[in-house]
């Protein structure tokens, strides 16, 4: 009985207020702008229309903001559980924030965010599954090549350079300096590819970006 509560309550989550969404926009264009002088690279290659699976790399807490930053309409994105607490919380879920209920995205989490993709929602996805503590790309992990096989949307890769430089793991106190996301071409997989094959093949394009 938990459990489906659990996946009822889950339903509600990827969904943005428009009003906040166009505000964080508004807010954006002027930090980034101001502190980190952000280049954007390739947006052409983001759909005008449909949705998609938007996979970068992930290497600081400015990824999701700039990523939403990036997009022209909102986007569904994970966040950990223990950032939920108070007013950032409730700002985040109603910002798009899909809460992971474990220490790493489960089961529930990926039947979540394949619903959220099906409701027609975009979804932001870090395929190393955390932020990198040295800056450095880590192997990807299989939930991507699960959710793109099950939902038959286009993978846009991302690479986000200068992040970890602003604001690393572990720091709390933002450095300005220049970062550039760089946009890749749209990627679509066959039914037949092997998850982690999805998975690593999103990481190479994500890799390549970052040259």
């Amino acid at each position: 009985m938990g459990t489906n509560l659990e996946d009822k309550s889950k339903k509600l989550y990827g969904e943005s207020n428009r009003f906040l969404w166009m505000s964080a926009k508004v807010l954006g264009f002027f930090i980034f702008g101001i502190l980190f002088h952000l280049e954007i690279k390739g947006k052409k290659n983001i759909p005008r229309s449909g949705n998609f699976i938007i996979a970068s790399n992930h290497s600081s807490f400015l990824d999701p903001p700039l990523i939403g930053y990036l997009c022209d309409k909102p986007i569904a994105y994970f966040t950990k559980q223990e950032q939920l607490a108070g007013f950032l919380g409730w700002l985040i879920t109603r910002l798009g924030g899909i809460p992971i209920s474990k220490v790493a995205m489960g089961t529930s989490d990926i039947r979540c965010a394949i619903e959220v993709v099906k409701r027609g929602k975009s979804l932001l996805i870090f395929p190393e599954g955390t932020r990198t503590p040295t800056g450095h790309l880590l192997p990807a992990k299989p939930g991507i090549g699960l959710i793109v096989n099950r939902t038959r949307v286009c993978v846009i890769p991302v690479y986000i350079k200068g992040s970890f430089r602003a604001l690393p793991p572990g720091k709390y106190f933002i450095r300005p300096g220049k970062i550039i996301i760089n946009v890749g071409k749209p990627c679509f997989y066959s039914p037949n590819t092997p998850y982690q094959d999805i998975a690593n093949h999103v990481m190479q394009k994500i890799a390549e970006l970052s040259k």
